[in-house]
């Protein structure tokens, strides 16, 4: 149904001047109102897409609130189709009592001269339901300056709360697809430490059988004037894959060591102490409370622990110039806790916070994931401190 006529212009737009037409200049005259004519058309029409494609409520209204017209939002919103609306109080139908008297004092305000903006006043439905709004309200004249009504824009607002639950809906969803991406990753580590240990692993260490049984051969056979050149080349291939055979179990080790899926996670930790003291000389000792060796964690929950452990190892050789470190693996209410400390020079304060230290965002992001913590101080008298600790679903007090 086609809304009212209305012409709506600003009281700047107007221009005396130029609508002056000369009773004596007949063909001035003609030309300037055809030329008027289609220029109001053109800008009508204009006015009428914009209105009727917005997705906000827009609706002009007399001083004391009639409706005068309204778009296709205002109609979505209400329930209410333009015919049955026109000539009514738009207060009287659509505004709650409670907000009648601020919506009316502020329709006034509007008439002598001032612009409402951010008004927040609901619009109740037909059904009864109600939609909060924020209303932008000004006054509209036409081409004489004269005030043809008021134009209400009403802009649906989202609630605290409603927002409130997007963000927690949207990390929630994050931290699922960040979780679901860790276990591929360490699928796919698991996968290339298989594949480096059967392929790799196993050709290898023929070849070095291989070797051997040449270099017994050799020996063996009437020698020949440079038997000793071949005999000394063969013990250098033998030692270069014995050497390619340790950085081969190492790489296998630090992608996922086979002793964390069989055995679990303390004797793996205990492989990686000594390991790490084996390499580096640095003493480090490994305690594990009781309660903690018979405890079943999760699969995820044991490699955080493993991976941060490694991690702080790491640091630990690279950085801390420590002559001790002690691992301590307990359980708290709810919580398995690894905490790691070194005699080093221990880390400044201002690095343990720098956004772009990959290692240690790396172990917040693992805490994070599973619902812990990670903390880390240092002090140039007492070394370095690591903490992180995970929730374990389903156990209570130890």
């Amino acid at each position: 149904m086609r809304h009212p006529h209305t012409n709506l212009a600003t009281a700047s737009s107007s221009n005396p001047r130029s609508r002056e037409l000369r009773g004596n200049d007949k063909t001035v005259s003609i030309g300037s109102r055809k030329r008027t004519t289609k220029t109001r058309e053109l800008i009508e029409n204009c006015y009428r897409t914009v209105l009727e494609t917005s997705s906000s409520a827009i609706m002009l209204l007399s001083p004391d609130s009639i409706i005068l017209g309204w778009n296709r939002s205002a109609e979505a919103i209400s329930g209410w189709i333009t015919n049955e609306v026109l000539g009514r109080s738009y207060v009287e139908l659509f505004v709650p009592k409670e907000a009648r008297a601020p919506f009316m004092m502020k329709l006034a305000q509007v008439t002598s001269g001032k612009e409402v903006r951010g008004l927040k006043i609901p619009l109740q439905a037909r059904t009864g339901s109600r939609t909060m709004l924020s209303w932008n309200i000004s006054r509209v004249l036409g081409t004489h300056g004269n005030l043809i009504g008021l134009m209400a824009i009403g802009s649906p607002v989202i609630p605290d709360t409603g927002i409130e639950e997007e963000f927690r809906l949207a990390y929630t969803q994050l931290l699922t697809e960040a979780r679901r991406a860790e276990k591929v990753a360490e699928a796919e580590r698991c996968r290339i430490s298989r594949e480096l240990h059967d392929e790799f692993g196993q050709t290898l260490t023929g070849l070095k059988f291989d070797l051997s049984w040449f270099s017994k051969k050799l020996s063996q056979a009437p020698a020949p004037t440079d038997s000793t050149h071949l005999l000394n080349k063969i013990q250098a291939m033998s030692g270069s894959v014995d050497a390619l055979l340790e950085s081969l179990h190492a790489t296998v080790a630090a992608l996922r060591p086979a002793m964390l899926d069989d055995l679990g996670l303390v004797p793996a930790l205990e492989c990686l102490a000594a390991t790490f003291q084996l390499r580096t000389g640095v003493q480090c000792a490994l305690d594990v409370a009781p309660d903690v060796s018979s405890l079943e964690l999760p699969s995820e929950t044991s490699t955080a622990l493993f991976r941060v452990a490694q991690e702080l190892l790491t640091n630990v050789m690279r950085h801390a110039a420590a002559s001790q470190v002690r691992m301590r693996l307990c359980r708290s209410v709810g919580h398995v806790t690894l905490e790691v400390t070194d005699n080093g020079k221990g880390i400044p304060n201002e690095r343990a916070t720098l956004p772009h230290s990959f290692g240690l965002r790396g172990m917040h992001e693992r805490a994070s994931l599973l619902g812990g913590h990670f903390h880390i101080a240092g002090s140039s008298r007492a070394g370095t401190t690591a903490c992180l600790s995970l929730p374990i679903a389903g156990y209570g007090a130890p």
